[in-house]
């Protein structure tokens, strides 16, 4: 490996961002990782929705980390609860809402 973190024309290097939940108290979603996969931190209430909205040219993996939340992807309707994952199309309409206190990381990834 060079001294510049690069290696056969690959980089090494990590990047590493603390989920402070304070970065979420007026937005219930925090941008962890802006390039690469972009990666979201959502804190949700209970009771809390997300209204529906796309993620065109990605696919989306939604991580729940706490608590559970109600996914609703186009016509189908999921609950999830702690260490569950869900994969899907960014182009379809998504919408969470938790049914308790919860906290998600999401990754779109770029198709």
């Amino acid at each position: 490996m060079s001294a510049n973190g690069v290696e056969n024309g690959e980089s090494t290097e990590m990047s590493v961002t603390s989920l402070d939940e304070t970065a979420v108290d007026a937005d219930p979603s925090a941008i962890v990782h802006e390039s690469g996969p972009r990666t979201v931190f959502l804190s949700l209430d209970a009771d809390e929705t997300i209204p529906g909205h796309r993620h065109p040219e990605s696919t989306v993996l939604f991580h729940v980390l706490s608590g559970t939340v109600t996914l609703t992807v186009g016509d189908e309707t999921r609950e999830l609860t702690e260490g569950d994952v869900a994969r899907f199309d960014g182009t379809r309409e998504v919408s969470p809402r938790a049914t308790t206190s919860a906290n998600a990381l999401v990754i779109l990834v770029e198709t």
